[in-house]
């Protein structure tokens, strides 16, 4: 009885050295961490892969890898993941393009410690700044991105000529072996330096060919890479680049991110066209009485856009404020102020600011990067503020005879101002009304109210403003709105 007891507590002590053991198994991290990029960089994904990598170092992985498939991205956002994965000293980077790293995937690459590339699809190359209109931005830009990525090049070995050639065009690019060279070794130069040499350097010069013709940007299938120097070698696949970096398969986990990291991804963007869609949905609610759902959906918007850049660190209370204080400014030119003056700039200009900031996670710029930043963000801001006026010209002209929209925009409190039908039928003879004189009861910027003897009308000017209590003659029934102007006796 006393062995079967013995034996027992024999086991009983060992599954409870399984069970304390188990957990403390389950917690080793893993050999390395693979991260994917497979669209487009911008700036909630280049937090949320810094992320992943704050992350695995929390766990105490020293190996990550980026496996890239992107076009690329912003190059301020590609940029700034770039010098982040640069930086990280402590960590084993290696990049391994499967199937294209283009642009700013490039950019990423380069700032690993080692690239790899499949052998069949891979390419990178082609890092040429590209403006909104879709043409290559001037040498003040191209500029900055040299020098980063030639940082990245003298610290892990890559040819700096020919990573000039992926930035700018003009740069042509030799290849040449020295007399003091190993066979196979060569040097890659460019253009400029080849015609500085004198006499006794170009004599040393045992071979050369022409890599790189001016006109053209640098953009590398596999076999290039490799030939060029930029990857360690080409890989059929993610096992093979397991077996090469003598990695265990099965101690490599992969980072993917998350739900609500994907979706801040794609609202961030779409970050200028929230600005755009804000401006004209609040300017459709001014426009009309009363409050309703463009003006929610317009409100919407912004809170939308600084929500994901607050998310994103880049928006402070700074921003807010002066975003916030522009919006009652204007709001005080359009009910209190008669006009547009120095009240409604004032306002205008704390918004266009507080939007440029929520942008950048700097002030004033302090470096070339920062400068080059800052200006495509001027053009983002400027370029949203362009095309929602022209969106709100063509609403102040069009909006009122639109069928949909005129009953989506506060048509409970437009309706005793319809025409047509229904506002023959409230308002007997309306289409005759045109000419008759009345007095304004609210002040109309450009929508209110006036009254012509008995008759009480929603009436709206032609965009201009129009004081309470002012005479108003009615210049027009257009479709379904009583439009008015300025009386001027004769």
């Amino acid at each position: 009885m006393g062995s079967v007891q013995g034996r027992g507590m024999v086991g009983l002590a060992v599954l409870l050295l399984l069970a304390a053991c188990a957990p403390a198994r389950a917690q080793e991290p893993p050999d390395a961490y693979i991260i994917k990029i497979d669209g487009m960089i911008t700036q909630a994904y280049s937090k949320a892969v810094q992320r992943k990598f704050e992350y695995a170092q929390q766990q105490g992985v020293g190996t990550i890898i980026l496996e890239l498939d992107t076009p690329g991205g912003t190059i301020q956002d590609s940029r700034e993941l770039a010098d982040y994965i640069f930086e990280r000293d402590e960590l084993t980077t290696i990049a391994y393009i499967n199937d294209d790293a283009l642009s700013g995937g490039t950019m990423v690459a380069l700032a690993c410690k080692e690239i790899y590339i499949d052998d069949r699809l891979g390419t990178m190359g082609d890092v040429a700044p590209i403006g909104p209109g879709g043409q290559i931005v001037g040498e003040k830009f191209q500029t900055v991105l040299r020098e980063s990525m030639a940082r990245y090049a003298r610290a892990h070995g890559y040819p700096e000529a020919l990573v000039q050639a992926m930035v700018t065009k003009e740069v042509e690019v030799w290849r040449v072996q020295m007399q003091d060279e190993p066979e196979g070794t060569y040097t890659y130069i460019t253009g400029a330096q080849r015609e500085a040499m004198t006499d006794e350097e170009a004599a040393k010069i045992v071979s050369e060919k022409f890599i790189v013709p001016a006109g053209h940007l640098l953009t590398m299938d596999a076999q290039r890479a490799v030939e060029y120097g930029f990857a360690r070698q080409t890989v059929k696949n993610i096992q093979e680049l397991y077996d090469v970096l003598e990695l265990d398969s099965t101690k490599v986990r992969r980072l993917y991110l998350s739900r609500s990291e994907r979706l801040l991804t794609f609202l961030d963007a779409f970050s200028p066209l929230f600005i755009v869609a804000g401006f004209v949905l609040l300017f459709i609610e001014l426009s009309h009485p009363g409050f309703g759902l463009p003006g929610i959906l317009g409100i919407g918007c912004f809170v939308a856009f600084f929500l994901v850049k607050w998310t994103l660190h880049y928006v402070h209370l700074l921003e807010l404020v002066l975003f916030v204080g522009g919006l009652l400014l204007l709001l005080v030119e359009v009910f209190i102020t008669p006009g547009f003056g120095v009240v409604g700039i004032s306002g205008i200009v704390l918004v266009f600011i507080s939007l440029v900031l929520a942008f950048q996670q700097f002030g004033l710029p302090a470096s070339p990067g920062q400068t080059y930043a800052f200006e495509m963000n001027l053009l983002k801001v400027t370029g949203s503020f362009a095309a929602a006026g022209i969106l709100i010209a063509v609403f102040a002209r069009y909006l009122p005879s639109l069928p949909l929209l005129s009953r989506i925009v506060h048509g409970r409190d437009l309706a005793a101002a319809h025409a047509g039908e229904l506002g023959e039928l409230r308002i007997p003879g309306l289409s005759q009304m045109a000419g008759e004189v009345g007095v304004a009861l609210t002040a109309l910027r450009p929508a209110g109210r006036a009254e012509f003897g008995d008759r009480l009308l929603d009436v709206v000017t032609e965009g201009g403003f129009i004081e309470k209590g002012a005479r108003v003659q009615i210049v027009e029934i257009r479709g379904n709105r009583v439009v008015v102007g300025p009386y001027r006796e004769a």
